[in-house]
């Protein structure tokens, strides 16, 4: 069996009706209908040597990490396709990551749809809640921590 390519991978996607470009930057295939929705930051799919993976960047506010951190659990408990984390840098907005891997082997177009379309409910379900909660960080929000981001720390 022929090793499955990023191209074909992006076929399947726009298969799906959605729309999907490939980064010069990182190489992932992008999903802009994910990426234009306010505090994702990023959607990306990888084809690697042996799995085909999803990562999905939320940008949270600061101060709903805490409370957030005990909701991680319930969420990877509640959606169970979905690796559900949160990600801290010093220099950076805190991320909550949805990720996914599915192995390659064997893998088809019918069974990238239905897996697509499983993940991509559950996706649809954590950002839900993410509204609710407003733990949310949007673009105003983005723009002002990283204005005075080192104002922040001192």
């Amino acid at each position: 069996m022929k090793p499955l390519s990023r191209d074909q991978v992006q076929s399947w996607i726009e298969a799906c009706s959605l729309e999907a470009y490939v980064c010069s930057d990182c190489e992932g295939i992008h999903l802009p209908l994910w990426e234009a929705r306010p505090g994702v930051l990023e959607a990306r799919c990888f084809v690697e040597s042996d799995r085909c993976s999803m990562l999905t960047e939320i940008a949270i506010r600061p101060s709903a990490v805490l409370p957030l951190q005990g909701a991680v659990h319930f969420m990877n408990y509640d959606f169970g396709l979905l690796k559900v984390m949160i990600s801290m840098d010093d220099e950076d907005v805190p991320r909550m990551l949805l990720t996914l891997a599915i192995p390659l082997k064997h893998l088809s177009a019918p069974m990238f749809k239905d897996w697509l379309a499983m993940l991509l409910l559950e996706m649809d379900a954590i950002y839900d809640q993410l509204t609710d909660m407003e733990v949310l960080m949007i673009e105003d929000d983005l723009d002002d921590f990283v204005d005075d981001f080192d104002d922040r720390l001192h």
